[in-house]
């Protein structure tokens, strides 16, 4: 199931459920980094300030996902499917955010939809009924902004 997770983890990284979020500082604290003049000092956060990320734009950075990174390629999760060792890119893939504050439900939302696209493949043949193509809508999460047209045919019994 290898090649199913890193089709999972490049679906979320181009197209992450939650885009974009931020936190609260509950009291003064220092992010390790982004401050200064090449971005590698502490940046000083006061008590009560919000801090946004945009998880959308930062799973398309070239200098973290190489030259292709507008493009999926699942193939970048798996070590010896292309140049050098498999992605890890740490704090730089957040589809279920991290640290304390991660989804407690990720292993399950990941075994769930592997369950679930497995589970489609052995008993439907499945085709794209769209001829436009896939646009994404950004809001509180990321969704299609025109659906999700597909048919699903019934495999004969083996």
């Amino acid at each position: 199931m290898k090649y199913l997770r890193a089709i999972i983890n490049e679906s979320q990284r181009m197209y992450p459920i939650v885009p974009s979020n931020s936190r609260e500082a509950l009291k003064d604290t220092f992010l390790p980094r982004g401050g200064g003049p090449n971005g590698d000092s502490p940046v000083f956060v006061p008590k009560g300030t919000y801090v946004a990320y945009h998880s959308y734009a930062m799973h398309r950075r070239h200098d973290i996902y190489g030259e292709d990174a507008e493009v999926s390629n699942p193939s970048r999760w798996l070590a010896g499917e292309h140049d050098g060792p498999p992605l890890r890119p740490g704090w730089a893939y957040i589809p279920f955010s991290g640290g304390p504050r991660i989804c407690i439900g990720q292993n399950f939302a990941l075994t769930e939809a592997m369950f679930v696209v497995v589970s489609l493949l052995q008993k439907f043949d499945i085709e794209s009924r769209d001829d436009e193509p896939w646009v994404e809508k950004l809001t509180v999460t990321c969704t299609g902004k025109n659906g999700c047209k597909v048919g699903l045919r019934p495999r004969a019994e083996a």
